[in-house]
């Protein structure tokens, strides 16, 4: 028989929220039925599980605490969560497994955490497998970057470095993704390269950008003003895969 969550499991959770406190504990919240059910299949380690009656029946290889949907959702970030949550140990990412990449996308300063899910789902979709992100990047954990990621987060590694200190020691070609450079479309180049994507709202920051060997740019047709930070990433992978 399913055990039920506490008032004291239900605490914990909702701490988990706060980056301070995911750091300190070294776990992490995933939320909905798709998300909990992509990790199951993946390595990470999976320590406590939360479902309604409803679905309780899908987990009963895992064992999960009983919880109403109000209980719930009021535990975690979802405005409404019927389904399930789990509390997952993040994993240490090994900095060496990004060396072999002929071609890395590298985050500058991507604060929205939307953003960030929506860019790890694109590289799950062309089949990278790995992202650098600056310190200041919005959080891999946050639930809002989980949720947007639909489970990719589970396929892709994310590495935040110093990213200043990480370009200067970077064996290949630096590009940056700006509205004037030469065309995307044109790109051409067999090295090792990096291409890097600037904050929504002030771009790559200076210091990155006297490090780039060159400047590329998606070719505008229409009269918007502008391509946030996700679309031109799903834009340039796209781009990329049809070079491998």
């Amino acid at each position: 028989m399913n055990k039920v969550a506490t008032k004291s499991d239900i605490k914990f959770v909702k701490s988990l929220k706060l980056k301070k406190i995911r750091v300190k504990e070294n776990k992490f919240i995933v939320e909905g039925l798709k998300n909990v059910q992509e990790l199951f299949k993946s390595k990470h380690d999976v320590l406590e599980l939360y479902c309604t009656k409803t679905y309780a029946n899908l987990f009963n290889n895992y064992g999960c605490k009983l919880i109403s949907p109000e209980e719930l959702s009021n535990m975690g970030t979802f405005n409404t969560n019927n389904a399930c949550l789990a509390v997952t140990k993040c994993i240490e990412v090994d900095p060496d497994q990004f060396l072999n990449e002929r071609q890395t996308i590298i985050l500058d300063g991507v604060g929205d955490p939307g953003n960030l899910g929506t860019i790890i789902r694109a590289l799950d979709w062309f089949g990278f497998k790995h992202l650098v992100c600056s310190k200041n990047c919005a959080d891999f954990h946050n639930p809002k970057t989980l949720a947007a990621s639909m489970g990719s987060f589970t396929r892709v590694a994310v590495l935040y470095v110093d990213l200043n200190d990480y370009l200067h020691h970077f064996k290949g070609d630096l590009y940056g993704l700006d509205l004037d450079g030469k065309p995307l479309d044109t790109f051409k180049n067999p090295n090792k390269c990096g291409f890097i994507l600037g904050n929504e709202s002030h771009g790559i920051s200076p210091a990155i950008q006297a490090l780039l060997k060159d400047r590329l740019t998606i070719k505008k047709y229409g009269s918007a003003e502008s391509l946030n930070v996700a679309m031109t990433a799903n834009i340039l992978l796209y781009q990329l895969r049809s070079l491998v």
